[in-house]
This record gives structure tokens, sequence and C-alpha cells, in this order.
């Protein structure tokens, strides 16, 4: 009898263990489990792995090694048919200290910040020639086999530009924490109080192009930035490979390469660099839902870059493998829709996602877009806020800001507001492109790869971008301090890459289980999406 009675009782007891396991499922789909999060120290872990191999940038032996780490990663969590989208590309690289680069101007050594991505190479012994300054308002007419020297545009005046406001000034929001410690909106923001849109101001003014399109035998970049700041500085956008050797020079070393300019002097530059035939490729794989294989299974884009100089540009797919984490412990029969790990490299390619739009995964197999009902996008997590003051940069005591996008749509917005202020995730804005902010003025642009969420407004390059038009959420940090192939993990922050990642991972839940009908963006009322051209603000127009 007792043989019998135990295997009864226990799946009885297991029938009603089960159901309560059922309704614990369903109801960990939004709200969290603690223990299934990444941890602080996991997430350590994790950006130990980007940190070791940085700068992670596209071919790079570096790269691949932190793409193995992802993908075995992701193996551990359950994801399936795995797939490298891959092709070839000339990738350009030098050394990442000063090994291979160097400058002398009227004779006397000057300290090199960096060097310009894709310039082209010198031989070992480097080039002379004539220096010429390069004045925006009055360039010289000719700056054919010389060494053009050309500082940085300053910030313009006010009245500003609608350019300028979109993208060099804080916008308005929908909702934010700690709003208090946040810039004015559309506003100049002084390096001394935080430099995060100054340095975009300075790398966005593309002057690599003064040295390619004037036959220029070399260059010199000099941005109005302390060395602290300018040291490690990635070209961004990166261009296609072109013929004049450029260095990057910081505000104090480029003083007296300017007056040498000025006065017709001679340098010596050094850039030694190789080309050669290299493999990019994003990876693409899946976590099942319930539906997987079959015409009716709903597919989640988890969206972001792997490749970028420093320990956040680009961390994103750190933060999405904490959602495939999370999601791993609830069985494939209770998860309502597919997740779909998307990881692009084009970011930091020669140029860029335009020059590499047709191997896309997406250009390539365009069916694959019909499945995707929402989009899930995590870029730069625990980025720290700094400011240069007399020369040094210092921390400024506060997150950098970070932004969480979203569609215009008041569940989405709703749930998007909770979330945030649930995990505590500091200085977010919460930004909806599509429509007017609180204060009725216009909102952060939805930058990143995410932006394929968006639909077509005349905005996206939508053979680029793909404009999915779908219920989303994106996060990105506006990166200040992190341009810089020398921001490592020691100015990264754990805690605050936790409380984003678990706000991700809520809103994932969101998606998973909304009625699809009700998420759907409600279209645009006085969107700038609708008003500028993305291409703009690389031209500097």
């Amino acid at each position: 009898m007792k043989k019998w009675i135990v295997p009864i009782c226990f799946f009885v007891a297991g029938m009603v263990g089960c159901a309560d396991q059922e309704r614990n499922y369903q109801s960990s789909l939004t709200n969290l489990r603690s223990e299934w999060l990444v941890s602080p120290v996991e997430a350590r872990a994790w950006a130990s792995i980007k940190n070791e191999n940085l700068p992670t940038l596209t071919g790079s032996p570096e790269w691949v090694t932190y793409m193995e780490f992802l993908e075995t990663t992701l193996d551990t969590y359950g994801v399936v048919d795995g797939t490298r989208n891959a092709w070839q590309f000339e990738r350009w690289h030098t050394s990442e200290d000063n090994a291979q680069w160097s400058l002398s101007s009227d004779g006397s050594p000057v300290r090199v910040a960096h060097y310009g991505a894709y310039s082209g190479s010198t031989g070992p012994e480097g080039m002379t020639a004539e220096l010429i300054y390069y004045d925006h308002d009055n360039p010289p007419e000719s700056i054919e086999g010389k060494i053009v020297v050309i500082p940085t545009r300053k910030h313009p005046d006010p009245p500003y530009s609608d350019n300028y406001l979109i993208n060099y000034t804080f916008n308005d929001y929908e909702y934010a924490t700690d709003a208090e410690t946040l810039p004015a909106p559309f506003e100049f923001v002084p390096p001394s109080e935080s430099f995060t849109f100054d340095i975009w101001w300075q790398l966005a003014q593309g002057l690599d192009r003064i040295p390619r399109d004037g036959n220029a035998a070399g260059a010199i970049i000099v941005y109005d930035m302390a060395y602290d700041r300018t040291k490690g500085l990635y070209t961004f956008g990166v261009p296609t490979l072109y013929n004049s050797p450029t260095l990057i020079l910081s505000r104090e070393d480029g003083a007296k390469v300017i007056d040498d300019a000025k006065q017709g002097k001679s340098a010596t530059l050094r850039l030694e660099a190789t080309v050669e035939t290299s493999e990019a490729f994003q990876y693409i794989a899946y976590l099942p839902g319930a539906k997987y294989g079959t015409p009716e299974d709903e597919q989640i884009i988890l969206v972001n870059h792997t490749d970028g100089p420093s320990i956040t540009q680009d961390n994103g797919a750190l933060g999405l493998l904490g959602i495939v984490k999370y999601f791993s412990n609830i069985p494939q029969s209770e998860r309502p829709r597919t997740l779909a790990v998307f990881l692009d490299c084009r970011h930091y390619m020669p140029g860029m996602e335009d020059a590499h739009a047709a191997p896309d995964w997406f250009t390539r197999f365009p069916e694959k877009k019909t499945k995707i009902v929402g989009l899930i996008q995590t870029e730069h997590l625990g980025e720290m806020d700094y400011r240069e003051v007399d020369g040094r940069v210092e921390p400024t005591g506060h997150a950098e800001q970070s932004y969480l996008w979203t569609r215009n749509n008041e569940q989405l917005i709703t749930a998007a507001k909770a979330a945030v202020s649930k995990y505590g995730w500091s200085r977010a804005q919460l930004s909806v492109p599509e429509r007017p902010g609180m204060r009725g003025a216009l909102q952060q642009v939805w930058w990143g790869v995410g932006a394929i969420g968006q639909a077509d407004t005349g905005y996206y390059n939508c053979d680029v971008w793909h404009c999915l038009d779908v219920p989303g959420f994106g996060l990105g940090g506006f990166l200040g301090y992190y341009w810089t192939s020398d921001s490592g993990i020691e100015r990264w922050n754990e805690d605050l890459f936790v409380s984003q990642t678990a706000t991700m991972t809520e809103l994932t839940g969101v998606l998973m289980t909304s009625d699809l009908s009700e998420i759907q963006s409600e279209g645009t009322e006085d969107s700038f999406l609708d008003k500028t051209n993305r291409d703009q603000q690389f031209n500097g127009n």
C-alpha cells in the first residue's frame, strides 16, 4: 500500500504545485523575480570581459573574443538557431599606444592624444611637410600636399539653429528621475558643468572631410578639450579609408602646432597603419517562445551594436544578456513571444551602417521582419557624468544623463514611467520623439540601432534602418567621457547597469504580454522626426 500511496500523493501534490508554478511563471513575466536578475557581481564579471578587450572594434581579435563570450553565454541561456551573418571588409588599424604614431613640429616633439581612424598611413620614417592653418571662416585656397592643422569649431552664439537645439542641447521629455540635476533644456551646457554635449558637438563636425577633399598630405585635428578627455578619442562618425594620415591633439598640445602652422613651419607626422581583409558579422539567435517555429510565432527583437572603443560603446549586448538570462528561467511554454537577439557590428566600421547596408541581415532576408512585433534596445549602460574644470577632468557626482525611448502610446509610456522609477534608474529621461514633451517642446531623437522600431517619417533612411514601425523601448546613455578608448571599467558603474537592465527586462515582459492592438503608436503630432533629416546631424548643417 505504501508503495502506491506515496507516488499518488506526490502526483496530486505535483498537480497543485504545477498550477501554482504556472501562475507564478505568468506573473514573473512582468513582476520580476530578483533572484533571476543580473547581480552587480555578475555584471562586473561580464564588463571585465569587454574591458580586457578594449577597443572592441569590428573584425579585430579583441572584438572576436568579445563576440565569442556573448555567443557562448547566450547559448548557456538556451538560445537556438544562432547565425553569423558575415561579410568581408577592409579593416584599418594601428597601435593603441604611441608605438606607431608620433609628431614633431618645427623640430620639437609634440604629445599626441590619438590617431585619426581610417586616415591612411605613412612609412616608419613618417612624412615631413609644410604646416598650413585651416580657418573655418576664411579657409586657405589650397591645402594640397601640406599638413593641414584644423581646430574644431566653437559653439555657435544664440539664436541657435534647429539642428543645434535638437542635437547639442538638453531636450524636452515626458518624465525624468532626478530632474533637478539635469541641465536646462535648449541651452548651451558649458563643459565646466558637463562635457556631454560639448564633446559630441566637436566629434560630429566630421573634420576628416577637410584633408580628404583637399588632398592634404596629412592632418592634425586640434580639439578644444583638455588632454585627459582627448586621450584615446576615436573618430566618429567613422569615415571610409582616405589617404591623409591624421593625428589628434588636445587644446594644450595643439596651441604650439597652430602657432607653427600660422607661421608656415614644417612638421614630421608618423602614423603607421595596416589594412587587411577581415570578417564582420551580425549575430542572430532566438530564445524561443511557445509558438516558435510555427506561422503564429511573434518575436520581440533585442537589438544593439557590439563594436566600439570604450567600456560602454558598446556594452548594450551585456544588458541584453541580462534580459535573456531572466527569461531563460521561464519555460518556453510559458513565454508568450520569442526573443530574437540581433547584435549588429556596423557602428564603428568604415563608413558605418550606410556603407554596409547591402549585407545587413534584414536586407538579405526581408522576410525575417514579418514576425517582429516589438523592440528592445540597450546601449551605453552604467555611464557616469564628467566635467572639465581648469584643464582637469572630474566626476560631477551624477550618472550620465540617459534616455528611455518609447513610441507614442499611453500604455507604453505608463509602463516606462513605472519601471524606471521602480528600479531606481538615476537621471533617466523618458522620451517620446513622436510628440511634444511636458513643456510642449521637442523631445530627444531616438538614437542607436533601436531606431529601426520607428515608423517611416522621412527622418530615417529606411533602406538602412528598416523602419519596422513596432511598439518598443530603447535605452541609451549619452556617452560624455565614453567616446574614448581610455574609458575603461574604472569609469563604469555596475549598480546603474543593474538598475537599467532590470528596467528593460520588465519592459520586455510588457511587450511579451501586451495585446498588440492596444500598444500601437498613435502617430506623430509635432515630431521633429518630420522636420529634420538624419544625415544633417553628421554634416554639421
